[in-house]
């Protein structure tokens, strides 16, 4: 077997696991399904992407039934044929779990998380509205910086951040440095990055 008939495997066993995902799962992989097009043969309950979301996000639909799609029909208008799913009835986008960095929400994002919205107030944000980074949305909702919480250990006994080598001296979850004339507390375990490098891995403290 060559390189590209292997490929071709993988490509085709990908087709088969990403197809066989449920709603929420089908979310945060949007991007590797087809993007929707003229003259194809869909089958019920196969995925497509069609357009995109306020936040430039590739918009899902799932196939309702066997049909060849035709030009006139298309994807978000055909509520027969196809069903949009990741928006909430209002069109807000559901929150859907970042894979890191590169997708995490931004401050200012809206989303929709159990029925109910919420705003971004950091940027890279990776967490769930309901564990950090996010408030309720009522429309009228600030984004500015919540106000530093008083650490619980004096910041004459805070050590000053240094550049781990590995998991064997990474941060913990609570652990708290000196970073550039600030005190930073680390949001997430195993955290060999500096508040610079992945501001979403600490939050500052009072000084």
């Amino acid at each position: 077997m060559n390189r590209m008939q292997a490929a071709e495997q993988m490509r085709k066993a990908l087709q088969l696991y990403v197809a066989a995902l449920s709603e929420d799962d089908a979310l945060m992989v949007a991007t590797v399904y087809p993007e929707w097009a003229v003259n194809v043969k869909y089958k019920n309950k196969e995925w497509v992407k069609y357009g995109e979301n306020a936040m430039g996000d590739p918009v899902l639909y799932q196939v309702l039934q066997d049909h060849t799609s035709q030009a006139q029909y298309t994807p978000d208008t055909a509520t027969s044929l196809y069903k949009k799913v990741g928006e909430a009835a209002d069109g807000t986008p559901k929150w859907v779990q970042p894979c890191g960095a590169t997708d995490a929400y931004n401050k200012g994002d809206i989303v929709d998380y159990n029925g109910v919205k919420y705003i971004s107030t950091i940027d890279a944000n990776v967490w769930a509205p309901d564990v950090y980074g996010w408030e309720v949305y009522d429309g009228e909702s600030s984004t500015d910086p919540v106000e530093p919480s008083e650490p619980d250990t004096p910041t004459d006994d805070i050590k000053d951040f240094v550049q781990p080598t590995g998991s064997h001296d990474a941060y913990a979850k609570g652990d708290k440095v000196r970073f550039e004339g600030k005190v930073y507390e680390s949001l997430i375990d195993n955290n060999v990055y500096s508040p610079a490098a992945y501001p979403a891995g600490w939050k500052e403290i009072s000084e």
